[in-house]
């Protein structure tokens, strides 16, 4: 998914002279136009504002969360996405890009955050152009103080370019939109209760309150993961019941041993991305102390008989467990997560890609 800045140049020939229109870098969220409104609107004298040319109203605004690497803040900065409703009231068209926009500190003149860029949120970008009696939605980014009070200046550009039109400031409160800080980092307690109650077997009470999944769907996919694993240890295949007792064993080992922290990198009107770092047990990893056990049972009968052999190391599978070394992952999982009805659902991904499924059912620790 992105998040672009798109700039557009226009060269326009009048009266022998050149004129070349400000580049309209508008930092648009197409995503975001449905549902900042519901986040809060102006009230009357706030957030508004008119002059002869163009009136204009913040329509909502929430707090959206982008990694640093593609343009986000961090520290006492978060980067608010506000949606701005904009009405053109004079007869020529108008134009309003990044370039018209100012954030007010005070006497410190800001610019809208134009350098958010991200492969994971999915945008769509409009033109700022107005035309006469027409309104439009535009949603600019700002870097802000939590809890803070600013004002927008807005100085759009007419096509009639004896036409200077004076900028109109509209207040803006963060405090509002406080409810949509806090939800930023739903996410990762959403993926932190999944992996809780699905993969490890524990207790966690957000997952009724965050999280949407299918557990009988999620859990026959994971016995599933972990039979194909399991059976690359062993020469013989196991039976699906085979397996799927290995698997409460592999299950109640990783409850008391694995350890995982996710953080919310990207969250933006509905879409996420949460960050796993984690550490459990590489069923790859068993296959020699499984040979071992195959020796063992060799040399005690002196029997060569593969299932026989197999059939001691299944017996001893509990101890092999307890005996594992914890494999902590080189590099973390990036999970994407969508909204649905207040709740976060995991997006699947194709099969070769890092899952949760693959780190915490399939012991596939990369």
């Amino acid at each position: 998914m992105k998040l672009v800045d798109d700039r557009v140049h226009e060269n326009i020939k009048r009266n022998g002279e050149d004129y070349v229109k400000k580049a309209a870098g508008l930092v648009l969220i197409g995503a975001l136009s449905l549902g900042l409104a519901a986040c809060g609107s102006s009230e009357e004298g706030e957030g508004a504002g008119a002059n002869k040319s163009f009136e204009a109203k913040i329509d909502g605004a929430q707090y959206i969360l982008v990694s640093e690497q593609d343009g986000g803040v961090s520290g006492d900065e978060a980067l608010l996405a506000v949606e701005l409703e904009v009405k053109n009231t004079s007869k020529d068209a108008i134009s309003l890009s990044s370039n018209d926009v100012s954030l007010y500190d005070g006497d410190e003149q800001l610019e809208p955050n134009t350098d958010v860029y991200s492969d994971e949120i999915e945008t769509s970008m409009r033109s700022g152009k107005i035309a006469s009696d027409k309104s439009k939605k535009l949603t600019y980014l700002f870097n802000v103080e939590k809890d803070k009070e600013y004002e927008i200046g807005l100085q759009p550009i007419s096509e009639d370019y004896d036409n200077k039109i004076e900028e109109v400031k509209l207040k803006l409160d963060t405090a509002k939109y406080e409810k949509s800080l806090k939800n930023l980092e739903t996410p990762e307690k959403a993926l932190t209760a999944y992996i809780d109650v699905l993969f490890l077997g524990k207790e966690n009470e957000d997952f009724d309150k965050y999280v949407v999944a299918d557990k009988e769907e999620v859990e026959k996919s994971a016995n599933k993961a972990f039979r194909e694993s399991i059976n690359k240890v062993f020469s013989n295949d196991l039976t699906e019941e085979g397996a799927s007792n290995l698997y409460k064993m592999y299950k109640d080992e990783l409850n008391s041993k694995a350890t995982f922290e996710a953080k919310t990198i990207e969250n933006v009107n509905g879409k996420a991305v949460v960050e796993v770092n984690y550490s459990g047990i590489g069923v790859y990893n068993l296959y020699n102390t499984v040979s071992d056990y195959k020796r063992a049972y060799y040399q005690e009968t002196n029997e060569y008989d593969s299932k026989k052999q197999e059939a001691y190391a299944i017996s001893k599978f509990k101890d092999i467990l307890g005996g594992a070394e914890l494999k902590e992952s080189n590099y973390p999982l990036e999970i994407e997560m969508v909204e649905k009805d207040g709740k976060w659902e995991v997006k699947p991904k194709d099969k070769y890609s890092d899952t949760v499924e693959k780190a915490f059912a399939a012991g596939d620790i990369n």
